[in-house]
């Protein structure tokens, strides 16, 4: 009798490591240089979200300060997104186009 509610503990941990396994497998993460005008930024509630590729990425405050749209409209971005949660996302590095990345 003890085996067997071992053999079920351990089952069970398998099958969540192959449930986590598998929902992550479905991350993707894309790297590219964009352009970005101020029609590409929606403001719901104090969150900003970017509309890149039919996708609407999370923008953490931190990245929308950096945004120029008067000097600058071309920035390389690097965001994630789940294909199992409706293409969104987010943004999780925002520079310059031609910016180096320790710094100005």
């Amino acid at each position: 009798m003890r085996k067997s509610k071992w053999m079920i503990v351990i089952a069970i941990i398998v099958v969540a490591f192959m449930g986590v396994g598998f929902y992550s497998f479905n991350d993707v993460s894309i790297e590219g240089t964009f352009e970005i005008e101020k029609e590409n930024i929606v403001e719901n509630n104090g969150e900003y979200y970017l509309l890149i590729d039919e996708r609407e990425l999370v923008l953490p405050k931190n990245f929308y300060e950096k945004i120029d749209f008067d000097k600058h409209n071309e920035y390389k971005i690097n965001y994630v997104y789940n294909r199992l949660k409706n293409n969104d996302g987010e943004v999780v590095g925002l520079r310059r186009y031609g910016e180096q990345p320790w710094g100005n």
